[in-house]
């Protein structure tokens, strides 16, 4: 009889906990140590940029993280593959225990992501931070689960491979938001994007150890990206803007007026004057775009460049940033001065940081 009892209540602890398993968002820690599972993961872009309150792409209930990892011998497919037989057995018949909301792979010494790294498990954000041997990623490393992320950041790795590392963000179809920082690449093919929700894109920011040693730009890079509101590149390396690397097709239209602006910021000192082709940032589809210089040697603003961007929509701004030094009130610039000044007050006037509005262009420039 004390038998039974006591055969009766372990069948009941045993129960209770099984259910705990099939209910709970994470799994053991034992399932993925030494990885960990949390209820959330703030992104790295969030955190450069001293946002306090990141945008949210999806509701966190459960993300990955594996962290502080320097051992040679961590496998982490191997972590996955545990993970898969696991939920296969606590629950095959609920797909939910799959899906995760995010991965961060951070401070360790991966040098190598092979083909279908998390074997059947999905998620939604990819963040790759602080892994400076990470030098190479199977093509087919997330392609299991190409259709669920809409996040993919990466910030101090060792990746160079600009072909395979672009092919593999092509899958993305329903990427969202996209943060490449201090990795080694060093140019955006042409047609590098071709996503209809994608928009926002970082690669690289003004501090000298977030940039990204982009040195050329591929024709028609950003294209095919209807929803794109904020592009962001700076790099120490880059020099020219060709004529068609900025170039916009169609866009959607969106009822709230400030959210159709494209706002691009374009930064490093290898920029300066000569670096925009004619016509490159005329391609633009009439769309309100806001332009910012940040860290260039840009000298003066060519009529022949400048001009036709801002008369291609009347809402069309640009800022040259007070980091860029070397700007002056060159002849060249004058014409900026007689068409557009409006008033004393900067911010009515539509090149944001012009330091000439009121010199006196008559003393030393011809004027036409």
């Amino acid at each position: 009889m004390m038998f039974s009892n006591i055969l009766y209540l372990f069948i009941i602890v045993f129960f209770n906990q099984y259910i705990d398993l099939i209910n709970c968002k994470c799994p053991p820690n034992f399932v993925i140590k030494p990885c960990l599972c949390k209820s959330a993961i703030p992104s790295h872009t969030g955190l450069l940029f001293d946002d306090t309150n990141p945008e949210t792409i999806t509701v966190q209930k459960k993300s990955i993280v594996c962290e502080h990892i320097h051992n040679s011998s961590f496998n982490i497919q191997l972590i996955f593959l545990k993970l898969s037989l696991f939920n296969n057995i606590i629950s095959n018949e609920d797909e939910n225990v799959m899906h995760f909301d995010s991965f961060l792979l951070y401070n360790t010494t991966i040098k190598y992501l092979p083909e279908n790294v998390f074997i059947n498990i999905t998620f939604k954000s990819l963040m790759f931070q602080d892994n400076f041997q990470l030098t190479t990623v199977d093509k087919n490393a997330f392609s299991y689960f190409k259709n669920y992320v809409e996040v993919f950041e990466t910030l101090n790795t060792n990746l160079s491979d600009s072909d395979t590392i672009f092919s593999i963000i092509q899958q993305f179809q329903y990427l969202r938001r996209l943060s490449m920082h201090n990795d080694r690449l060093k140019f955006i093919p042409n047609y590098a994007f071709n996503h209809t929700y994608l928009t926002h894109i970082w690669f690289g920011l003004e501090y000298s150890n977030k940039s990204q040693p982009i040195e050329k730009i591929g024709d028609y890079a950003f294209y095919n990206l209807p929803k794109l509101q904020f592009l962001r590149i700076f790099s120490p390396n880059l020099t020219k803007i060709n004529k068609y690397s900025l170039a916009q097709r169609n866009r959607f239209i969106l009822n709230n007026g400030i959210s159709n602006m494209l706002e691009i910021y374009l930064g490093g000192e290898m920029l300066n004057s000569t670096s925009f082709e004619l016509t490159s940032l005329s391609r633009f589809r009439n769309r309100f775009v806001f332009i910012r210089f940040y860290h260039t040697n840009i000298t003066y603003f060519d009529e022949n460049i400048f001009q036709p961007f801002l008369e291609s929509n009347p809402s069309s701004l640009i800022d040259i940033n007070p980091t860029n030094i070397l700007f002056k009130c060159h002849c060249r610039s004058a014409w900026i001065q007689y068409d557009y000044f409006k008033n004393i007050d900067q911010i009515d006037n539509r090149v944001y940081g012009y330091r000439c509005w009121e010199y006196d262009f008559t003393k030393n420039c011809t004027i036409k």
